[in-house]
C-alpha cells in the first residue's frame, strides 16, 4: 500500500510537471499567518512582494525583514516560524505527506533572530536550518536561534532535541533551557545552561520589533490565524497524500517527551547541582 501511494504521488508530480511546469515549481508550502510592518517575500519565479496575512509561501522563497518588520510563517505540517527584524531567510525545501505524517523541511538563515515551533515533520525527522557557521536540527520542540554572519547560537526552549553541526562535529541539547553555539570555521561549543535573561532581548525583538514595546497585537493576530490550533494537531484542510512533493519513505518515530518550563530544572551556571554539559 505504501509503495502504491508513493508511485501515485510520483506519477501525479510528473504529470503536473509536464502539463504545467510553473505550477509544479510554485506549490504552496504554507502561508504568512501574521505580520508587522512590511516583510518581503521573493518566490523563485515571481516578483518580490509584501508578505500580507494569508499570502502563500513557496519553496525557494527568500524572506527579508527590515528594522520594524516581523513575520509569522505557518507551514502545511503545522511548523511555525517567527522571523524577527532585519532577518534574511530562504525556504529551501518542503515536502509533506499528510496521510502518513511524514515529510522534510529545510531552511537557510543568513542573519536574524528566529523562533521555531516544530510541527508534524519534526516528530519524525529533524527540521534543518543552514547558517553561515553551521547546521541546526530541531526535533519535536521549540527553539530560539540567533544567526550572525560568523556565529550562530541556538537555545532549546521546550521539547525533545536540538543539534548544531559544524566542521564534521555535532553537539546535542536534550534539556530545555540549554543552548549551543558555533563560530564559522570552528567546532561547535559544548551545550551550556542559558543564563536567566540571556535571550530576553531576542524575545523582546520577536514580540515587539524595533524600539516599540510589545502590545500583543501581532500575537493576537497569530491566534486568530489558527496557528496554535494547526500546530497542536488540528492542521489545515489538506486533500490528497502529497503536499509540496513526495514524502520520505521512512521516518524514525520518536518517543514522547514532556514539555516543561525550560528553567524549572536547570539551576544557574555554577550553582550547586548544576548538571554538566552533555
Amino acid at each position: 500500500m505504501t509503495m502504491r501511494v508513493e508511485k501515485v504521488a510520483a506519477v501525479l508530480l510528473a504529470v503536473i510537471s509536464v502539463l504545467d511546469p510553473m505550477a509544479a515549481r510554485a506549490q504552496r508550502i504554507g502561508i504568512a499567518s501574521a505580520t508587522t510592518g512590511e516583510p518581503l517575500g521573493k518566490p523563485p519565479a515571481e516578483q518580490e512582494r509584501v508578505l500580507r496575512v494569508g499570502i502563500d509561501l513557496q519553496a525557494g522563497e527568500l524572506v527579508r525583514t527590515g528594522a520594524e518588520d516581523r513575520a509569522h510563517l505557518l507551514f502545511l505540517d503545522g511548523t511555525a516560524l517567527t522571523v524577527g527584524p532585519q532577518a534574511r531567510l530562504t525556504l529551501d525545501h518542503f515536502v509533506y505527506d499528510n496521510d502518513r505524517r511524514l515529510g522534510a523541511l529545510s531552511l537557510s538563515a543568513a542573519q536574524g533572530i528566529f523562533r521555531m515551533v516544530g510541527g508534524r515533520i519534526s516528530k519524525t525527522v529533524p527540521i534543518t536550518v543552514n547558517t553561515p557557521s553551521g547546521v541546526i536540527g530541531i526535533r519535536g520542540g521549540i527553539m530560539l536561534f540567533k544567526v550572525e554572519p560568523t556565529e550562530t547560537t541556538a537555545t532549546l526552549l521546550f521539547g525533545y532535541k536540538l543539534t548544531i553541526t559544524s566542521q564534521g562535529q555535532t553537539q546535542t541539547v536534550l534539556s530545555p533551557g540549554w543552548q549551543v553555539s558555533t563560530i564559522a570555521g570552528q567546532l561547535p561549543t559544548a551545550p551550556v545552561v542559558a543564563p536567566r535573561g540571556a535571550f530576553s532581548e531576542q524575545i523582546r525583538m520577536l514580540e515587539g520589533p524595533g524600539r516599540r514595546p510589545a502590545d500583543g497585537t501581532v500575537d493576537r493576530a497569530v491566534q486568530k490565524s489558527g496557528l496554535a490550533g494547526s500546530n497542536s494537531g488540528r492542521a489545515h484542510d489538506l486533500r490528497g497524500p502529497v503536499q509540496g512533493g513526495p514524502a520520505p519513505r521512512t521516518g524514525d518515530r520518536m518517543p514522547p517527551r514532556p514539555i516543561s518550563d525550560p528553567f524549572s530544572m536547570s539551576p544557574p551556571p555554577g550553582a550547586a547541582g548544576s548538571p554538566p554539559p552533555r
